[in-house]
């Protein structure tokens, strides 16, 4: 059972990297062991030159409205996320947390695609949405615990580091027109996008996530 679950996880990895619906890291920069944070506390961003396209709103006039609300659609998929690791929170503008990870992002590409594209040449990658986020996230208290390096926990690296700083891509991809769970079909993409990437950033960031190491019967035999 257990490599039939590995074959399925690799096949949807494959999937991803191939045009189906999903998310993926794309590159790290740093990666320092760090898990089980106090709390958790989010703060998105879109920096002014992000290119943010395709159909965003039901009008040309609301364009700008979706690209004004891109970091806290962003915030909210990646809180419901992040609870699932430790207490999370969406702070305002001047809040300046203690303790935990302070988890930032930069939207840095946003292109929900095209509805009518997807529905007439969905499967060929047509119309389809695309967002990337450069992720970076501090340990403000400086007081993690950190796997496999004893010189690195409680503390290793002080207070204000970056513990983890990588890219994340999601995409529609060639899903077409009937869309799915992790895709819009002919609906809005962007609310896919970017649940697609706060889930990925998640998954990264936990032990084990597909339990695998879980077991219900001891296994060891003579």
């Amino acid at each position: 059972m257990k490599n039939t679950l590995l074959l399925l996880s690799a096949a949807g990895a494959a999937c991803v990297l191939s045009g189906c619906a999903g998310a993926v890291i794309t590159h790290t920069d740093i990666a320092s062991g760090a898990y089980k944070p106090k709390a958790i506390y989010i703060r998105s961003y879109i920096a002014e030159n992000a290119p943010f396209k395709g159909h965003h709103g039901d009008s040309v006039g609301e364009h700008a409205i979706r690209r004004s609300l891109a970091p806290a659609a962003f915030s909210t998929a990646l809180k419901e996320e992040m609870e699932k690791l430790a207490p999370a929170m969406v702070l305002d503008n001047n809040d300046k947390p203690t303790t935990g990870w302070l988890v930032e992002s930069d939207i840095e590409y946003a292109n929900a695609g095209s509805p009518v594209l997807r529905a007439l040449f969905g499967n060929f990658e047509a119309g389809h949405s695309c967002v990337k986020i450069h992720v970076r996230i501090t340990d403000v208290g400086g007081h993690y615990v950190a796997m496999g390096d004893k010189d690195m926990s409680k503390g290793g690296v002080g207070a204000g580091n970056v513990i983890y700083e990588f890219d994340v891509k999601a995409s529609s991809g060639d899903t077409g027109a009937l869309g799915s769970t992790y895709a819009p079909g002919l609906g809005s993409a962007e609310e896919f996008d970017y649940k697609n990437a706060a889930e990925r950033i998640a998954y990264a960031l936990t032990i084990d996530p597909q339990r695998y190491g879980t077991r219900t019967t001891p296994s060891i035999t003579e």
